[in-house]
This record gives C-alpha cells, sequence and structure tokens, in this order.
C-alpha cells in the first residue's frame, strides 16, 4: 500500500468518526432539550454541567466533520471527558446516596430519577463515552 492510500485511508477513516462524534452529541443536545422543554423534565445543577460539556461539542465536531479536521481532536476530547466525569459524578450520587457531595443548590435535587429504567445521566454518560471512543480512534493525518 502506498503512502498515498494510506493517508487517503487514514482522512476517510477520520471523517467516518468525527462524523459518528458528531452525530452522538447531535442525538444527545436534541434528547436534552426534548427532555427539558417537551417532557418538561427541570435539569439539576449536574445536568447543566453535562450540558454544558455536550452543547458546544455538536458545534466544534460539526465543523471538524465539515472540514475533516482531526485537529479538534483534543479540545473535543477535553469536554467529552470533562462531561462523562460529571455524569458518572451524578450516577453516584442517583445510586449510592451520600457518598459523594451534594453539588445540587437548586431546586431540583440532583437524584431525582426521573427515568428509573434508564436514567439521563446513564444515557450522557453512554453518549459521552461514544464520542471519546471514536475520537480516541481519530488518528493525526500527515500532510
Amino acid at each position: 500500500m502506498s503512502p498515498m492510500q494510506t493517508s487517503s485511508s487514514s482522512l476517510d477513516r477520520n471523517a467516518l468518526l468525527l462524523a459518528l462524534a458528531w452525530l452522538v452529541a447531535l442525538v444527545a443536545t436534541l434528547g436534552s432539550l426534548y427532555y427539558s422543554e417537551v417532557r418538561n423534565f427541570i435539569p439539576c445543577t449536574l445536568c447543566w454541567y453535562q450540558r454544558i460539556a455536550m452543547y458546544p461539542l455538536v458545534f466544534l465536531l460539526g465543523m471538524a466533520t465539515w472540514r475533516n479536521d482531526a485537529g479538534i481532536r483534543p479540545y473535543a476530547l477535553t469536554l467529552s471527558l470533562l462531561g462523562l466525569f460529571w455524569s458518572c459524578y451524578h450516577l453516584l450520587e442517583l445510586w449510592v446516596p451520600g457518598v459523594a457531595p451534594n453539588v445540587c443548590k437548586g431546586p431540583i435535587p440532583c437524584n431525582v430519577e426521573y427515568m428509573p429504567g434508564f436514567p439521563i445521566p446513564l444515557q450522557a454518560a453512554i453518549a459521552f463515552m461514544l464520542i471519546s471512543l471514536a475520537l480516541v480512534l481519530v488518528r493525526p493525518v500527515q500532510r
């Protein structure tokens, strides 16, 4: 395989991985907006922290996908891992009450489960994990 083919296949692979990460971020963002605006689930403080990490990913990964720019990787991965941290912290608060200091100061406690079978922080954690995995698999392209 020639170096040109290797570079081309890396570009194709990166384009697919960036598009996948963007799609997951878009679905997660639209899902969170659906929960709050249509279902009227009021987000707690930890939900807001997760949203703060997720919402910019839609724009960053969207632009990176459009431009096939693997250079976004360290920035998007940082946001995604930060969101994953807050999702896991939120799950800890839900599943093991009192083990972590409660950061919720607003009207909605962080241990409220709107969807007991598949809690929203678990959905967010899965999205952040998928985005992080896709970004870890993105390879820098030699130009």
